[in-house]
């Protein structure tokens, strides 16, 4: 198979519901949906065999947002909406031409950060469910 590769933006992110989802897409300086599994371990048995543990997986919606206190902005919505599940896409290369969406579970934006500087909040928000590739191939 020859190398397929994309570069990470221009995209979009949006939060909430369909009429009227956010638009994260401008403070957003990284973004990922992040795979976790969990494996429980084999079960020995008597014979010498080992019935072999089940994986369990999970993903979540990770990113680092430009803070943004205006309101109305990412920061009112998150802790507004704190604990929420709310439906999000995200488009990681529009060129690319799929998206991921899904559920997540709002969690709220830390806020502040170093003097003289434009503060950013890392997020790690859990999917509700399993998020889903797109089939919307350009």
């Amino acid at each position: 198979m020859p190398i397929k590769s994309y570069k990470m933006g221009p995209g979009t992110l949006t939060i909430g519901e369909t009429g009227a989802p956010v638009d994260f897409t401008s403070q957003v300086t990284k973004c990922v949906v992040a795979w976790k599994v969990d494996e429980d371990d084999s079960v020995p048995v008597l014979s010498g065999e080992e019935l072999e543990g089940e994986d369990t997986y999970s993903a979540s919606l990770q990113a680092t947002l430009i803070q943004d206190l205006t309101e109305a902005g990412l920061v009112e919505y998150t802790w507004a909406n704190k604990g929420a599940q709310v439906p999000f896409t995200f488009v990681p290369s529009t060129a690319a031409g799929r998206s991921i969406s899904g559920v997540v579970k709002v969690r709220p934006m830390d806020v502040g950060g170093d003097v003289k500087k434009r503060p950013t909040s890392d997020i790690e928000w859990p999917c509700v469910g399993e998020p889903e590739l797109g089939t919307d191939l350009t």
